[in-house]
Parts: structure tokens; C-alpha cells; sequence
């Protein structure tokens, strides 16, 4: 494929710091795990961060660190990636999924409002492709009703919004660190929080439930292996240091992207509003308001270019619609329907990018 959907940046450096560790004896929960941690703390200015094995792990761990039991509800919206939807399956809380706003992509307030009930323990808001949901409107609604929230920021890492990291509004936020995101540790993810009680919890959590009694292991509560190893953690902060540069990179091919498809009375490109006072991309999606997009994503196949749908909606997914089947929508749906993905990774060059936008428009014209 000419043209792949994502692809990870992977520098010399990259490769020496991995390789640092691995010629050390450190390679699961040594010093680079705890730097790691500390440079997200201070870049987005939280109290604690706890890494761990993926995204995934670390939505997990929230929900139970928050206490979320079996038959607790938890809402969150159906466009999103299942991740979102299993961490609630997992600890045995109800996912409760409502609509999302077209505007902003994240869950509707005022659904969101509607929704609530007695049995509501959290709720995860998903900034999808790192776009602002309402945040602040969430958490007053969720304060005024005692509920926790969960920013799943996985999506975000670098994204702010009032000049505030994503991930940091809510109790607990969780950004993933998979090969298409906009830094990668290979797999990984990270919580941070300001509140100690949680991040105390998170360590016991990814640890099989164990703190150190003298030399010795005590296991004093239920908990997984979600560690992340120094290995993953190496490339991370590697990658992690050169954040600002790879936002400028980012910032600059979404740019080129704007130029070529702003004639395009079909295609509606990703909007930002002035509160998004940086965007780090994480992916480049349009909406295609006529041409089908499944044609478009095997024609742009052929051509070499790969593009991809996001997000199917995890209500329509055959596990979850059998356990839903009568739960609709409506906006996820629509807009579902219209995503497209363009390639969009660190390399691409504005050539590359002209010469994408130019088969897509050839495509749609016909």
C-alpha cells in the first residue's frame, strides 16, 4: 500500500532508548516507567499518572477505581471504539450509550441529563479523534448528581481545550499510546488524576493487587497485570519528547489537507471550535454527504490508498445489537455512515497529500 491508513514515526532515537533498556537489567518496572510518568505529569499538569499495558487496561482500572460494581450503570456514546463500551462490560456495570451532537462529535448534554438514573455510577465521555466533547457542561451536570466522570481521552494526548489538556477536566482521564496515535510505546496506555486515593488504587490494580511488605508481596486486593514494561515505556518517552514538534507536523499536513478539499461542497472537513486552542490530529476524517462512502474507501483501495471508517458504532457491532436491539441513534448512525479516514501519519508530504485529495475528488466528480 502506497498510501497506509496510519504509520508510526520511529526515529534513531527511538531505537537507541529502547535499545538502552534493553541491554539493562530493567525492563519491567524499572526507572524508565516512572519517567515516563513523570513527563506526563508535567506536561499536562496532573498530580499522578499511572502507565499501564493499553488504553483499554487503564479505562478498566478507572471504572474500578471509582468502585463501579456488577449492575451499576455507566453511560457513554456508541461512536467510539469498543474499548469504550468492554472496559464497562468488563467490571459488570451496564453500558448505557447515547447520542452524540454533530457539532462536537461527543455525547449530548442534554441526553446526557435525560439519561441518568439512580443506578448511574460514571460516565465516560470519548473525545472522538481528540475533538473537545462539552466537557465542562458534563461535569456540572455529573457534579450536581454526585457522579464520577472518565475522560477517554485516548485519543487526545497533546489536544487542549481552553488551554487545558484534555484527560485533566474529569476525575480520572486515560490517554493510549497504539502505533496510529500520535505517540506510540508500541501498546500502552496512561491514567492521570489529581486525586491520590485513585492513583493508589491504579497501582494495586495493574500490580495482581499487591503493595510491598518489607521484602515480601501482599496481595490486599483484587488486580490484573496491566504493567507496562520499560521496554514500551522507553519508546514512549522518547517519542513523548518530541511531542510539540510532531503537533507542529500534524497541524501542518491537516492543513494541507483543508486546502485541497475546501471546494468540495460534498466533503465536510473537520471543524474546530476557538475553545480547541490546540489540536494534535490524531486522524483526518471527513464526511461525505452524498458519494457512498464504502465505494469510495475500495476504489481508493485499488488506487493504493488506504482509508478506513470511523467509528462503526458499537450499538450496530453483533454483540452488543443483540444485546441492544432496539436501542437507535440517530445522529451516530448518520454521521457514522459519512466518515472517512484519509492516510494521515508524520510523513506524508504535501505531495502525497495533493496527490490523495486528487484521486478522492476524481472519484466523487464522476
Amino acid at each position: 500500500m502506497k498510501y497506509p491508513l496510519a504509520k508510526p514515526e520511529i526515529t534513531q532515537e527511538d531505537i537507541d532508548a529502547v535499545t538502552q533498556v534493553l541491554k539493562s537489567s530493567a525492563l519491567s518496572r524499572g526507572p524508565t516507567v516512572k519517567e515516563f510518568e513523570q513527563a506526563i505529569c508535567q506536561s499536562v499538569k496532573s498530580r499522578y499518572a499511572c502507565v499501564v499495558s493499553s488504553g483499554t487496561a487503564g479505562l478498566i482500572m478507572a471504572l474500578q477505581a471509582l468502585g463501579t460494581q456488577c449492575g451499576d450503570e455507566v453511560i457513554t456514546v456508541s461512536f467510539t471504539v469498543p474499548a469504550t463500551v468492554n472496559s464497562i462490560t468488563a467490571v459488570g456495570a451496564v453500558p448505557v450509550m447515547i447520542d452524540i451532537e454533530a457539532e462536537t462529535l461527543g455525547m449530548c448534554p442534554t441526553l446526557l441529563q435525560k439519561a441518568i438514573t439512580n443506578k448511574t455510577k460514571a460516565i465516560i465521555v470519548v473525545h472522538a479523534f481528540g475533538k473537545a466533547a462539552q466537557i465542562e457542561e458534563i461535569i456540572n451536570i455529573a457534579k450536581r448528581q454526585n457522579i464520577s466522570v472518565i475522560e477517554d481521552a485516548c485519543e487526545a494526548i497533546g489536544n487542549q481545550y481552553k488551554d487545558k489538556h484534555l484527560g485533566t477536566f474529569a476525575d480520572i482521564g486515560v490517554f493510549a499510546f497504539y502505533p496510529n496515535k500520535q505517540i506510540t510505546s508500541g501498546e500502552g496506555g496512561i491514567l492521570v488524576t489529581n486525586n491520590k486515593r485513585y492513583h493508589e488504587k491504579f497501582k494495586l490494580l495493574r500490580n495482581h493487587g499487591r503493595t510491598m511488605n518489607g521484602d515480601l508481596y501482599d496481595q490486599i486486593s483484587f488486580g490484573w497485570n496491566f504493567r507496562m514494561s520499560d521496554i514500551n515505556a522507553a519508546l514512549g518517552l522518547s517519542q513523548f519528547k518530541r511531542l510539540p514538534q510532531i503537533i507542529q507536523k500534524r497541524q501542518q499536513i491537516a492543513e494541507w489537507y483543508d486546502e485541497n478539499l475546501k471546494d468540495i461542497a460534498e466533503i465536510v472537513s473537520p471543524q474546530f471550535s476557538i475553545d480547541e486552542t490546540q489540536s494534535a490530529w490524531f486522524v483526518y476524517v471527513i464526511r461525505l454527504l452524498k458519494t457512498e462512502r464504502d465505494k469510495v474507501i475500495s476504489e481508493m483501495q485499488n488506487r493504493g490508498i488506504q482509508c478506513g471508517r470511523y467509528f462503526a458504532p458499537v450499538h450496530l457491532q453483533p454483540y452488543y445489537r443483540d444485546k441492544f436491539p432496539d436501542l437507535k441513534l440517530p445522529v451516530t448512525e448518520e454521521i457514522a455512515a459519512q466518515c472517512l479516514a484519509l492516510p494521515f501519519y508524520n510523513e506524508l508530504s504535501e505531495e502525497d497529500v495533493r496527490v490523495i485529495c486528487d484521486k478522492l475528488k476524481e472519484f466523487i466528480r464522476r
